[in-house]
């Protein structure tokens, strides 16, 4: 018996093993689940094949993104195609800047003109010069990327159609003494993920679209680019809004005409977007109630950093409120059945 169960969990390791390269598209594929998922729900309520709703849904998306491509494709695809063109002239200024720097500083502490010789050319060197990749590697990143787009929207199919079914399944599969706790903490916490990570969702466009035009007002160049960056960076606790900010800051510094002046109004932006995140569209979207204890939430960004790099430090969040509010509703139920039991011990005569 103990050989079987043996051999049965390292057949489970060595498969989990061999499909680590899918947690990222599964990953991606729940979150999109549960963004969908309230539309599907209320395709149940009136009583429509989860296969029809679900195709249906894919449908509307897919419309909604050709038409938000025919608007604002052109608008992103000129900001970075004159992005990349201005891409030596700007590792030309910012080695420049570089130079400046280390020639003050090394006025102050001449070590450092041994550590950052002027006139390194740092970028230049690091960036531009780099030999390209064997084109084997270009077409293998194109690849995972193609397959990406594949996996995500075909796992999410599936898991909006035969979700319940799953569970209803796993449920099945459970003694009948955890049937009860198991179910209602299922339901707490599929409640719960899901709204986390459509407010997640929410809160990342908010502040994408509130940089975007807080950019384009203040006069800094590529506003739907940086926007969209402020956005996708926002789900990177602590880090993402110092990236947006320091992004921002550099293409200021790289524009003439801005300087300081126009760093200060950045900095200014930035400070009142993160304002207006934590006390008024994170409460509005996510909630107070699933916010992580801050040092909870610094550790489990420094642990996802260290165990999967930037992957790491985005799913570290929802992947620690998820454990946090697992916990939680076992606790509270285990709390529940306790009083009732002793409710009915009291009750019962001797």
């Amino acid at each position: 018996m103990k050989v079987s169960r043996l051999l049965t969990w390292g057949g489970l390791l060595a498969l989990a093993w061999l499909a680590r390269g899918l947690v990222l598209p599964v990953f991606l594929a729940v979150a999109l689940a549960y963004l969908l998922n309230p539309a599907v729900a209320w395709a149940d309520a009136l009583a429509i094949r989860r296969s029809v709703a679900v195709g249906t849904l894919y449908a509307v998306i897919i419309s909604v993104l050709v038409i938000a491509g025919a608007l604002l494709g052109p608008g992103l695809f000129t900001e970075a195609a004159t992005l990349m063109d201005r891409v030596p002239t700007l590792a030309r200024q910012i080695d420049a800047g570089i130079n400046s720097a280390v020639r003050e500083l090394s006025e102050v502490a001449p070590a450092i003109r041994r550590l950052l010789p002027e006139g390194g050319n740092w970028v230049q060197r690091f960036v531009l010069d780099r030999s390209p990749g064997e084109p084997g590697d270009l077409f293998e990143h194109v690849g995972h990327l193609f397959l990406l787009m594949i996996l995500v929207p075909f796992f999410a199919f599936f898991m909006l159609r035969d979700m319940h079914r799953i569970i209803a399944l796993a449920m099945n599969r459970l003694p009948s003494q955890h049937v009860e706790t198991s179910v209602a903490v299922w339901r707490e916490l599929n409640g719960v993920v899901g709204r986390y990570i459509r407010g997640v969702v929410l809160d990342g466009l908010a502040v994408g679209a509130l940089a975007a035009l807080g950019l384009w007002a203040v006069r800094v160049p590529y506003p739907l680019v940086l926007g969209g960056f402020a956005g996708l960076a926002n789900v990177i606790p602590f880090v993402g809004p110092l990236l947006s900010a320091a992004a921002a800051g550099l293409v200021v510094v790289l524009t003439p005409g801005q300087g300081l002046a126009g760093v200060g109004r950045v900095v200014v932006l930035f400070l009142v977007i993160k304002v207006l995140d934590d006390t008024i569209i994170q409460p509005f979207t996510i909630g107070r109630s699933l916010h992580l204890h801050p040092a909870l939430l610094l550790g489990s960004v420094v642990v996802g950093s260290h165990a999967l790099g930037v992957l790491g430090m985005i799913i570290a969040v929802p992947v620690a409120t998820v454990l946090q509010e697992t916990v939680r509703l076992l606790v509270e139920h285990r709390r529940v059945l306790a009083r009732r039991d002793l409710r009915q011990q009291t009750i019962t005569p001797t």
